[in-house]
């Protein structure tokens, strides 16, 4: 079976990865997982479902890539490719989150199993005891049926944002926590921005904010595309050291029916690098080990050395080594952290107190923790459960 996805999709073997798990509704399925970073990304080859061989293949959400063309002395230039029937250019926000994916599992007949959520590198949305995104989004989307609808009369899968400061990463948001719709695939492809916000307004979704709607020619873009990122630039260099307020913009390009984005980060928080002699920076080892914890790395019995391979995708492997002092300060630090809230979660469970009322619980949690750790304790409580 194995073959035959390598021969369908042109992936070669060694970005395939073996999955068997359960659907949240008890069906059992199995396959292959996707890893190669293209727009087959995270695509799923199911090769069984309750004890049945199939072979179907279920789309993620496409690598969004930025519209950068490398010129003989390395750098980089903007080129945005439009092409004749664009007939929509819009950036829209960049949310600094988790992608979450609700796709549906049909039978071989295509009637509808279930619909499941899952990030990009997992076929089903995992718990762990160091993010557990299945509690989130059953408190942010307590009612999956417009979701299960909207997947089942528009035959796409939809791709949300799960986003705020109770799902932190590296940019502080002011909101506990919120889903908002990012995009909709059909046929493998993700559908127009005019087919995008039909959906989102039929259903009830929270629709990704629009920044900007622009005249879809190269030029204009690639002039929007700098300006744009000057000014996100200005805006996280104003909030502080090491503190961001954006994360970026994604540009999207549509026809009547289908889109094609590009990414637009600050070039202090992009994960693309050109040059041989690009330095790996803080910003970039947090950024891959956010990923790492989404997508099920088990940081209780990993290794430092997972974070060089991570950071290799992006970086030349001699840059990747001679920031080995950096990677492994932040992993500690980072690794610190989820053992930290770890514990505290423990304390909180053992209290038997409702995490909502602050005051109490900071009253018992006082007796575990120095003064000058509160502040921390405080913090972390109102992340991990939004009190």
């Amino acid at each position: 079976m194995l073959e035959q996805i390598i021969t369908v999709t042109g992936v070669a073997r060694r970005e395939w990865q073996t999955f068997s798990v359960t659907s949240p509704g008890g069906i059992p399925f199995s396959g292959y997982l996707c890893r190669q970073e293209s727009e087959k990304l995270g695509m799923l080859a199911v090769t069984e479902l309750a004890g049945e061989e199939r072979l179907e293949f279920i789309p993620a959400m496409p690598k969004i890539h930025y519209p950068y063309q490398q010129e003989k002395d390395g750098s980089a230039r903007v080129a945005i490719p439009v092409a004749h029937n664009v007939t929509d250019a819009r950036f829209t926000v960049k949310l600094d989150s988790t992608a979450v994916i609700f796709y549906p599992l049909a039978d071989k007949q295509g009637n509808l199993l279930e619909v499941i959520p899952r990030t990009r590198l997992q076929p089903v949305l995992q718990a762990s005891r160091w993010g557990d995104w299945r509690a989130l989004l059953a408190e942010v989307l307590p009612d999956r049926k417009p979701v299960e609808e909207a997947i089942r009369v528009q035959k796409v899968a939809l791709v949300f944002e799960l986003w705020g400061y109770r799902n932190p990463h590296l940019v502080k948001y002011d909101t506990p926590l919120q889903l908002t719709l990012h995009t909709a695939v059909a046929h493998r492809k993700p559908v127009s921005y005019r087919k995008l916000a039909d959906i989102a307004n039929r259903y009830g979704f929270d629709l990704i904010p629009t920044l900007e709607v622009a005249h879809p020619d190269a030029e204009g873009l690639a002039q929007a595309y700098r300006r744009l990122q000057a000014q996100m630039e200005a805006r996280n260099q104003a909030a502080g050291p090491d503190v961001f307020v954006e994360e970026g913009a994604v540009l999207m390009l549509s026809t009547q029916d289908t889109a094609t984005y590009f990414k637009c980060k600050p070039p202090t928080i992009e994960e693309i690098h050109w040059t041989a002699d690009a330095n790996v920076g803080k910003t970039d080892i947090e950024h891959a080990l956010h990923k790492m914890l989404e997508n099920g790395h088990d940081f209780g019995n990993g290794r430092v050395a997972a974070v060089h391979t991570e950071l290799e995708a992006d970086f030349d492997p001699a840059r990747v080594e001679m920031a080995a002092d950096l990677i492994a300060r932040v992993y500690r630090e980072f690794v610190l952290e989820l053992q930290q809230r770890e514990w505290l979660r423990h304390l909180v469970a053992e209290s038997g107190l409702d995490p909502r009322d602050t005051p109490a619980l900071m009253r018992y949690l006082s007796q575990h923790y120095p003064k000058n750790q509160m502040r921390w304790v405080y913090a972390a409580i109102k992340i991990m459960y939004g009190a």
